[in-house]
């Protein structure tokens, strides 16, 4: 393989890690003020409708980083799909930043366009769904037709509203009679029925999705001859791991395109060889429809915790939101909150070392592959 195009031996600078939204935006707009202005052919902000904890105004931004208006060659890196994880993928997108300058003045056909905090109200309010209790990455479906049922969670329904969940730490009791990995599977997938529930999907499209619907009409995505999508998630897998996960069909120009790029790195979901599973509305589906057979998307998913942890950080998390009393805003400081954001977000520097490292890898994979022979 030809030299890395990235220089992923340069100083990591682990405070691009943010406590929240608000310093994490901060942090991304100082360090895009150091890139060449000329090298900036669009930028884009888009205002959520509601407001931070502390009043401060929330959006999804958007930049387009080429020497050319409409590049052959995009690189789409996104953050904040579900907006607790957002510290991370925030992290990564300063951290890359500098060091995508070399490579973008070397290559005229390349763009490479950063999606900051696609989901920004739960990113500043600590959530991983948004301001509708919807679950961004449940969401993309056709909402003219009917919404899938998910008959397995129905099961489970009743249960996951219980108080009780709030005081216990052994929560096996929900999966009694079947085995974990089933009802991981079946709790995760996305239900539509339960708008105060795990995982939930909507009842129409997001304000996220239209947003992402709004960007990726942009004419630059009509005109490439090459996309390919990086979003970065945290909560699966081994503790510090970026896991890069291929959710297109076997025996697709996509599936075949993450294979071209990523190689033996990437677990195809579909032939169970992910820590994620098969799930409804996943938001690559939409990638999938823009990009057709000009290349893939990928989700860089770093472990953090077990998975029946995350079921209990993510349930207690869910019925303290519920039983908020009518008028009371939300704490971010709340100790179901306080624990879940922990779970999504390791504050420790081993773990955001392998995280800043990998991203570069993954990003340094994906410019490789469709840049290496012109470097």
């Amino acid at each position: 393989m030809s030299h890395p195009l990235l220089d992923l031996q340069a100083p990591m600078v682990l405070s691009v890690f943010k406590n929240s939204y608000l310093d994490a935006r901060e942090c991304f707009q100082q360090t895009l003020a150091d890139i060449p202005q000329s090298l900036i052919k669009q930028s884009e902000r888009f205002v959520h409708p509601l407001t931070g904890p502390a009043g401060e105004e929330l959006a999804c931004e958007t930049v387009l980083l080429s020497q050319s208006e409409q590049p052959e060659t995009i690189l789409v890196v996104i953050s904040g799909t579900h907006g607790v994880e957002g510290v991370t993928g925030s992290a990564i997108q300063a951290d890359i930043l500098p060091l995508l300058v070399d490579v973008l003045q070397k290559s005229a056909r390349l763009g490479v366009m950063l999606i900051h905090a696609m989901n920004p109200w739960g990113f500043a309010w600590v959530r991983r769904g948004d301001h509708q209790g919807i679950d961004l990455n449940r969401n993309f479906i056709d909402f003219d037709q009917p919404v899938p049922m998910n008959e397995d969670y129905a099961q489970y329904q009743s249960q996951l509203h219980e108080a009780r969940w709030l005081e216990v730490s052994d929560f096996s009791g929900l999966w009694q009679g079947v085995s974990f990995a089933d009802f991981i599977e079946q709790i995760t997938r996305g239900q539509y029925q339960d708008p105060t529930g795990l995982f939930y999907g909507g009842n129409a499209p997001s304000w996220s999705r239209q947003v992402l619907e709004t960007i990726t009409r942009h004419a630059v995505f009509e005109s490439a001859h090459n996309i390919n999508v990086i979003d970065c998630h945290t909560g699966l897998g081994p503790y510090g791991y970026g896991e890069v996960i291929n959710d297109h069909f076997p025996n697709t120009a996509g599936f075949d395109w993450v294979n071209r790029l990523y190689g033996a790195n990437a677990c195809a979901a579909l032939l169970g060889e992910s820590c994620s599973a098969p799930k409804s509305g996943l938001i690559d589906y939409h990638w999938q429809k823009v990009i057709g057979g000009r290349g893939c998307f990928v989700t860089l998913e770093f472990g953090t915790y077990s998975v029946d942890k995350l079921i209990s950080e993510l349930l207690r998390e869910q019925i303290y939101q519920n039983t908020l009393p009518q008028g009371v805003e939300r704490n971010i400081k709340a100790e179901p909150v306080r624990l879940m954001q922990a779970f999504f977000y390791p504050r420790e520097s081993s773990w955001q070392q392998q995280v800043l490292f990998r991203g570069r890898q993954v990003v340094n994979m994906a410019l490789q592959g469709v840049l290496g022979s012109e470097q």
